[in-house]
């Protein structure tokens, strides 16, 4: 299922804003400011909070001014293509959210109420000119370590004659995902200049909120769930199912004859592809507005890959007794975990060991297996691939017993009489 966060930019307007060249403002200069406000022209019927993925993300901006930028007379104002400026840096910028008194938040939550706006370290203005504009790239890296960033190429296309951006990440890990790893980007804001007149709604922060330049984000990377529960055994032929189960002590279940523990161990999914490089096209769409990059995930003949998770996991106990909520914690075997997209082939398995115990208290007996288990992605499963923003889910039904233990004596004939010989003693 894909899941969209959203940001959005804004600037509050001034006053009084330039109608004509020659004229004089001599308003104050107008801070841009970054507003947490929800993007409502998606189809999803709830939108996500950022602050599940990130507490600040980076952003670069690009200025194409008047006169310098954009060439021409009147209101036909072109671009030229020898020509830009970094509004923020080179490197860009680091935004955070701030509250009504221009205070940073340092760990605003989902249910954070208090979420003013979204600023950078410093005050930046929008360009006087109302022929000047101004693009904005956002973006959210790291390798569950460190941040990482794109490569960003910003350039003109003289066959097109529009200003393009390519954005590229070269993503390598020594580990299939590593815990914390997550890569977001956002639709690219082109030509802004002050606020836009839409105002956006608010889901699950306070009202009030500014208008502003919305930035739709998105995964960039794939995210992996395992979780298992155990279930009672169905009826078989001639006989009645078990007693449902129900949860018992020490991380057990019953069914009220017998007790079973149920462990997982050494779980993983192999082999799994943990290096690839992925590039973003945008370009110029003429008009204010955002737009979505087109591209994708390469990922090179012989790329290296590993196990998800990275180390072997020694015991995960299965207690559920009914299915997982996918939107929680309950019942993980693989924590929710990013991945670079990529191709599942048919050699891609899930395996662990399947150790169960079952005891009884009259008389007091337990028997213990250790059953090795593969399930095939591909084939078992039907993934062929982790798509980018894209959440897989895989519940593992266990059934600690698959039948009752029955016996059907019965003689293979009567007696058959041997005589033997006659001794003298």
């Amino acid at each position: 299922m894909k899941k969209y966060f959203i940001i959005a930019i804004a600037a509050l307007a001034a006053s009084a804003a330039c109608t004509k060249v020659e004229t004089i403002d001599n308003t104050p200069d107008v801070p841009v400011t970054f507003q947490a406000a929800n993007y409502t022209g998606q189809t999803k019927a709830t939108n996500v909070s950022v602050f599940n993925d990130f507490k600040e993300f980076k952003c670069r901006a690009f200025l194409h001014a008047e006169g310098v930028d954009l060439l021409g007379a009147s209101d036909s104002y072109a671009v030229n293509g020898t020509s830009y400026q970094e509004f923020f840096g080179s490197t860009g910028e680091t935004i955070s959210p701030y509250n009504s008194s221009n205070e940073k938040i340092t760990n605003p939550t989902a249910s954070t109420d208090n979420v003013h706006h979204w600023a950078p370290s410093h005050e930046y203005y929008w360009p006087k000119s109302e022929h000047s504009f101004v693009n904005f790239v956002g973006w959210y890296g790291t390798d569950g370590t460190n941040a990482i960033d794109p490569t960003i190429a910003y350039e003109y296309d003289g066959t097109a004659e529009k200003w393009t951006a390519t954005m590229t990440w070269n993503y390598s890990n020594a580990t299939a995902g590593a815990a914390g790893a997550n890569i977001l980007y956002a639709d690219m804001a082109w030509r802004y200049q002050t606020n836009p007149t839409a105002a956006y709604g608010l889901n699950g922060l306070s009202s009030g909120y500014n208008k502003g330049v919305p930035m739709l984000f998105h995964h960039a990377l794939a995210q992996i769930n395992v979780k298992a529960y155990a279930v009672a055994a169905t009826a078989e032929t001639g006989e009645p199912a078990n007693t449902a189960l129900t949860a018992g002590s020490s991380n057990t279940v019953t069914d009220g004859n017998a007790t079973w523990t149920i462990k997982l161990t050494s779980v993983k999914i192999t082999p799994v592809i943990t290096s690839g490089t992925l590039t973003l096209t945008n370009a110029d769409k003429g008009s204010n507005g955002t737009k979505v990059w087109s591209g994708d995930w390469a990922i090179a003949d012989g790329a290296s890959a590993g196990d998800l998770p990275s180390t072997a996991i020694t015991e995960v106990p299965v207690n559920q007794v009914a299915k997982p909520d996918a939107a929680t914690t309950d019942g993980d075997v693989i924590a929710k975990t990013c991945v670079i997209p990529q191709t599942i082939g048919t050699s891609v398995a899930l395996t662990f060991n399947l150790d169960i115990t079952t005891a009884y208290t009259s008389p007091a007996v337990s028997h213990h297996e250790i059953i090795p288990v593969t399930v095939l992605l591909n084939t078992d499963c039907g993934t062929t691939s982790w798509a980018m923003n894209t959440k897989y889910t895989y519940f593992l039904k266990i059934n600690p017993s698959q039948k009752l233990v029955r016996f059907d004596p019965v003689l293979q004939e009567e007696w058959i009489p041997i005589e033997g010989t006659e001794q003298t003693i």
